[in-house]
């Protein structure tokens, strides 16, 4: 029985980095006639529900809100306390390879979540398997100290060690080498192909989406208060760190276009730290050889928070917005404060979406927003935390937000859920209240 995550990209994850070393991880083809079957029987169950017409029904509410119509909010889920939620063993691997482990666990997740906490989630009909890419990484390493309080949850304290006090620092950021390793990627999909082709489609896939957060990276590099000391007293440090940073990754997305290894994310993938990308204004497109300029973009800036408007686009907008603008639709923020950074952000010509996080005026963001936009809505997740879960205190809450927002185009997301005290019935609550607040709009 396994109880680590072994997959090739974290199930909802926002998307790869180019600071990192590999893109997909390979796992050796090893599984058992034991495996196959388990995952086939859960194959089978996961083809009854995304074969359902709600479905398409619920992507076409998806592209409505994407595509700035008039619709009801749409309700989704994502950086969830997994190893607190198994209830009855329905999350329970029960495969005994990492090969294995990788389809079973989205599998399972995928039914557990359709069974329990629905929202507007979709289900599509296939399994997709990953381009085994390689991704050499910027040069330079992130130094840290970390303190672990769960040794079961990935939720930890950083302590970052700087690694750029000088201009010469700077210089050690180098653009990555990317490598699609065609050999492996064949070989993964045919041993996928073997396992479910008959039960369920299988496609290649490539690398549908990028966190691209390069203040993120520099607070990893400089440190959190050196960085906020040098945009006040090294400006050009600053500067000349964003550049190199940036066109580490501006050089990397090159690589992967021009080696055919972007997929398409007009799906139920999610977008930057929002939520599924469909929409009616970009091709479906296919899962290999997309073009950036027919997908979503994403950036945020959540260490700039703090900052004023203008430096927050002197210093972080200024270098997203190049590559922002490479994609046909963007998306902007994470839990930065950004409805006093509105005039700023509408400077991206392609911006599509704008996080409105807990630390957000709501009523402020609707005023300033309006219909021009999709406001990404997240609420708090620390009403998971408390030692009784107030359901009225949710309900009032988020009624009270959805109320502000009643004209403009609403995603409503419940994130960085770091603990639900072993519970997890109160996150089937939280989405169950909402859902309904949403489908009474």
């Amino acid at each position: 029985m396994a109880t680590n995550m072994t997959s090739h990209e974290a199930f909802d994850s926002p998307g790869t980095s180019v600071s990192n070393d590999t893109a997909y991880q390979y796992l050796p083809v090893e599984y058992t006639r034991d495996d196959r079957e388990v995952i086939r029987r859960l194959a089978k169950e996961y083809m009854e529900y995304a074969t359902l017409p709600v479905q398409k029904e619920t992507a076409a509410l998806w592209s409505r809100v994407n595509d700035l119509q008039s619709a009801r909010p749409v309700v989704w889920h994502n950086e969830l306390p997994w190893h607190e939620m198994n209830v009855e063993d329905e999350l329970t691997l029960r495969t005994s390879t990492p090969f294995a482990w990788r389809i079973e666990e989205e599998l399972r997740r995928r039914i557990y979540m359709w069974r329990h906490m629905r929202g507007d989630m979709v289900l599509e009909p296939v399994f997709y398997s990953p381009m085994i890419i390689e991704n050499s990484g910027m040069g330079i390493n992130i130094t840290e100290e970390t303190l672990v309080n769960d040794a079961n949850n990935n939720i930890v304290s950083h302590k970052f060690i700087p690694q750029i006090r000088t201009m010469e620092d700077t210089e050690r950021i180098v653009t990555p080498k990317v490598t699609l390793d065609q050999e492996k990627t064949q070989k993964t999909y045919e041993a996928y192909q073997e396992i479910l082709g008959d039960v369920m489609p299988v496609e290649i896939r490539g690398v549908q989406g990028f966190w691209f957060a390069p203040v993120d990276d520099l607070v990893q590099l400089m440190g959190t208060n050196e960085l906020l000391l040098n945009v006040a007293l090294e400006p050009e440090l600053v500067h000349a760190s964003m550049r190199k940073i940036v066109d580490a990754y501006m050089g990397a997305l090159d690589q992967y276009e021009d080696l055919g290894c972007l997929g398409s994310n007009n799906r139920n993938y999610r977008i930057g730290s929002g939520a599924y990308g469909y929409t009616s204004q970009l091709p479906r497109g296919t899962m290999t050889g997309m073009e950036c300029k027919n997908m979503w973009g994403a950036a945020a800036s959540q260490f700039f928070t703090s900052v004023s408007p203008q430096m927050h686009e002197e210093f972080s907008i200024a270098y997203e917005k190049p590559w922002l603008e490479r994609f046909g639709f963007s998306y902007y923020g994470c839990c930065e404060r950004l409805d006093i950074k509105i005039n700023q952000l509408k400077k991206i010509k392609n911006l599509r979406k704008i996080s409105c996080s807990p630390w957000s005026d709501t009523a402020h963001m609707a005023e300033v927003v309006g219909r021009d936009y999709v406001v990404s809505l997240k609420t708090s997740p620390a009403c998971f935390a408390w030692d009784t879960f107030d359901e009225e205190a949710v309900r009032k809450d988020v009624e009270g937000k959805l109320e502000l927002l009643k004209d403009c185009n609403v995603e409503i997301i419940i994130k960085d859920v770091s603990t639900i005290r072993y519970d997890p019935q109160r996150l089937w609550k939280w989405v169950k209240i909402v859902s309904e607040l949403c489908e009474n709009r």
